[in-house]
């Protein structure tokens, strides 16, 4: 009951109440007088005494009640007007009903007055407020008008006049507001907050340099791609960084309604809903180890999980630094330290994933340690083969003698048609996945995307980097494609993929449409305030083992899941398998190319090219033999 009485006080501004008391009284005194007129407001005069006490009284009630003084006054909008029209209203019929139980005592008063006073005090109590905040919005627009920034803002419905708001009131962002653009065409010519709207996109150009803006504002719930690419284009030339308006909230002084435009801002790609329900089933209470856990990927896939509540997380790198953040970054938000499990060790180890499988007893494995890099792998192919597949096939070997129920090998569209040494590596680990699938029944299987925003090392970063350094920005060429996605969304992916697989599926992730990579470029420039005139933009030339185009089917008679953007190749390359003689053929050959990548021989290259070609199958392996064994 305290804690409820409590609730009502707290906050209460004891100031405004004494203000009010007198205005209360005043409009009962002004009605009574309005309603009988000077010749007999003295008749009624001592019942007006009385009744004066009953008025304050109940009007303060009902105020405290709808907690009317827990509102500033500066800052009084129209659902605060709305709340002390409640007030007025409902005090007034309770002081009807008082005044008709105390007519015998106090007398009576012309029924009128009580429909005066109400709405005389509704004038006066508004009145004093909305003095408050006119005075208010004097004193800082006066503050705002000399601000050092102008800005503009690009929409004229209800997000850009709530922006608008905040900017002619809050001085102490230090930005005026000189005009809105709007492609309505009834709009333009018209004032909001007596600030004009300027003109449409067409105009953004001519407006920027008329009024001399650096600041744009997107203010718009929804903008189109190809608008907001537009938007960043005419901001560049003008060397302004447009911003996104995002949600209104901060405190005193801070900014954090409004974000810089990003570049996923500009990709044709909507994400989509996840299927949380069957992630769930997949890890809720299950033991998961996920290797490489301290990379882009990795991370945000144990950050995942973990939301999901697994019995246990073991997160595995070979990287003491990156394993040591995620942990950090994990344990933060447990309070059991038994609930995640680092382990510092490399997966070409053998012994050591063994003795790691036998400590913790995985259910589900999510490997996502691999050598990526096209370039430093295209170098390095034996320290690729040996880390790619050596460590795929020794997380293998060690799931067939535990309790993995569930194995998920995150693959890349470099494995379809391979061009180099890391998609050659990544389609031998998917034939190895599906390969054990065959062998023990469990739902092992792969997962197949392009590239992802922001991964480290990656393109975006590199170009950032560039850019930052004043340029040269370099692209190998001026048609080369990828497909990309956001990391969050690409791992939420990969786990409701998980979650729809049976044993030995390829899946793959619909990545949208594939974007030039030059058009990455142009907008990375744009997004950082300035031209390709001052950012110039190089040609390299393709490198070994890169592609001009990606590709992410193998077959294209992939089959459509639950999921709108997940395809499944099903049972993957199983049917390259015809028996257990063929699978173990195929490990045989692995083998061997592994031997010989760890002797830096050459032959390695010779049987990963064989391994990888689309044509691979268990009819031709004698063959493959026995060609390899007659070149060398």
């Amino acid at each position: 009951m305290l804690e409820k009485i409590g609730f009502y006080f707290k906050g209460i501004n004891w100031r405004h109440i004494l203000l009010d008391l007198p205005l209360i009284a005043l409009s009962l005194y002004l009605s009574i007088y309005l309603r009988v007129g000077p010749d007999e407001y003295y008749t009624y005069l001592e019942t007006t005494h009385a009744y004066v006490i009953i008025s304050v009284l109940c009007r303060l009630g009902v105020f405290l009640l709808l907690r009317v003084y827990n509102i500033l006054w500066r800052f009084v909008s129209a659902n605060d007007v709305f709340r002390l029209t409640q007030a007025v209203l409902l005090s007034s019929a309770i002081i009807i009903t008082v005044s008709f139980l105390f007519s015998d005592q106090f007398g009576r008063m012309p029924r009128s007055v009580y429909f005066i006073d109400s709405m005389v005090v509704l004038f006066m109590l508004l009145g004093v407020r909305l003095a408050r905040r006119l005075q208010y919005e004097i004193k800082h627009g006066q503050e705002v008008k000399g601000a050092s920034d102008r800005a503009i803002i690009y929409g004229a419905g209800s997000n850009g006049r709530t922006l608008a708001l905040r900017l002619n009131s809050d001085p102490h962002l230090n930005l005026r507001l000189v005009g809105f653009i709007d492609d309505s065409e009834a709009k333009v010519g018209l004032k909001i907050n007596n600030v004009p709207v300027m003109g449409g996109l067409n105009d953004l150009d001519s407006i920027l340099e008329k009024t001399e803006a650096n600041t744009v504002f997107i203010a718009i719930s929804r903008v189109d791609n190809s608008l907001l690419q537009k938007v960043v284009k005419i901001c560049a030339r003008h060397h302004i960084k447009p911003r996104l308006i995002s949600e209104f909230s901060g405190g005193e002084g801070r900014f954090s309604f409004a974000r810089k435009v990003e570049l996923r801002d500009l990709l044709n790609r909507q994400p989509r809903e996840m299927d949380l329900q069957k992630i769930e089933k997949l890890i809720r209470g299950k033991r998961v180890l996920i290797t490489g856990a301290g990379g882009s990927i990795g991370a945000e896939v144990s950050r995942q999980i973990f939301q999901h509540n697994p019995s246990r997380l073991i997160l595995l790198d070979h990287s003491e630094y990156n394993l040591f953040e995620i942990d950090k970054e994990l344990r933060k938000t447990t309070n059991s330290l038994e609930q995640v499990a680092p382990v510092l060790l490399d997966i070409k180890d053998g012994a050591a994933i063994e003795t790691t499988m036998k400590k913790y007893t995985p259910e589900v494995i999510i490997h996502a340690a691999a050598y990526k890099h096209v370039h430093l792998v295209e170098v390095n192919p034996y320290s690729a083969i040996i880390n790619n597949i050596l460590g795929t096939l020794n997380l293998l070997e060690a799931s067939v003698f535990s309790s993995v129920e569930s194995f998920v090998m995150i693959s890349t569209d470099k494995a379809v048609n391979p061009a180099g040494v890391m998609g050659a590596t990544k389609r031998v680990c998917e034939l190895l996945v599906t390969a054990y699938a065959m062998k023990t029944g469990r739902n092992y299987c792969s997962v197949r995307f392009g590239n992802v925003l922001g991964s480290s090392g990656s393109l975006i970063p590199t170009l950032r980097q560039q850019i930052r350094k004043g340029g040269p920005v370099t692209v190998t060429h001026q048609d080369m494609t990828r497909y990309f996605m956001l990391i969050p969304e690409a791992v939420s992916l990969v786990l409701t993929a998980a979650s729809l697989s049976r044993p030995g599926d390829i899946n793959v992730l619909k990545m949208g449409e594939p974007v030039k990579i030059l058009d990455i470029a142009k907008n990375l420039i744009a997004l950082s305030g300035k031209t390709e005139d001052e950012i110039p933009i190089v040609f390299t030339g393709i490198r070994p083992g890169e592609k001009m185009y990606e590709e992410l089917y193998i077959r294209g008679d992939e089959l459509k899941t639950d999921h709108p953007d997940i395809l499944t190749l099903p049972r993957g390359d199983a049917a390259i398998f015809n028996d257990s003689t063929s699978i173990r053929s195929m490990e045989k050959l692995v083998d061997e190319l592994i031997a010989f990548a760890q002797d830096a021989n050459e032959r390695a290259l010779y049987l990963l090219n064989e391994l990888a070609k689309p044509q691979f199958s268990v009819e031709n392996l004698d063959e493959v033999l026995a060609q390899h064994s007659s070149k060398h």
